[in-house]
């Protein structure tokens, strides 16, 4: 009688190995644009600091800053992080809008490539009642990707979005 042997058959490790590459196929881009998602939440968190002091800066005066340094912060492409290039208050003339304009880096080696010259939008509301301040954020451009921010922020920051009352 032979001896039966045990072990796997070519057929069966060429299965496992296509499984594998399959799930990879599927894997890899969900987890690139889960990275991605991380940093633009990372730049929004920043973002909120520059918020604080414009909040500030408009509790105090009655009016938003024109500029960084009005507002008393560095100069734009001084106030930026590993993912933001520069960041911007935004006014016009001579009339402040507390308009906040962040700009990614669009580093490959950063993982931000398909956010390569898009800005996030940020935008106050002050209640009727002159109370609570709400902020509204928007994307300035979208190249392929609209799902690598956040939904709040999924809007296109057109020109009416981007000028002062």
């Amino acid at each position: 009688m032979r001896k039966k042997e045990c072990g796997f058959s070519l057929i069966e490790l060429i299965i496992v190995v296509a499984i594998i590459g399959i799930l990879f196929a599927i894997a890899l881009p969900q987890y690139q644009n889960y990275q991605t998602r991380s940093k633009v939440v990372e730049t929004l968190v920043f973002g909120a600091s520059v918020q604080r002091a414009l909040v500030s800066y408009y509790n105090d005066k009655g009016v938003w800053p024109l500029s960084n340094t009005e507002a008393g912060l560095p100069a734009g492409a001084e106030l930026s992080s590993t993912y933001l290039k520069h960041t911007e208050v935004r006014g016009l003339a001579d009339v402040g809008c507390g308009i906040i304009k962040l700009t990614f880096r669009g580093n490959k080696a950063l993982g931000l490539g398909s956010l390569t010259k898009t800005a996030l939008w940020m935008r106050p509301t002050v209640s009727t009642d002159g109370g609570s301040i709400e902020w509204k954020c928007a994307v300035g451009s979208f190249s392929k990707n609209k799902n690598l921010v956040p939904k709040e922020c999924r809007h296109r920051a057109n020109a009416a979005f981007k000028a002062c009352p």
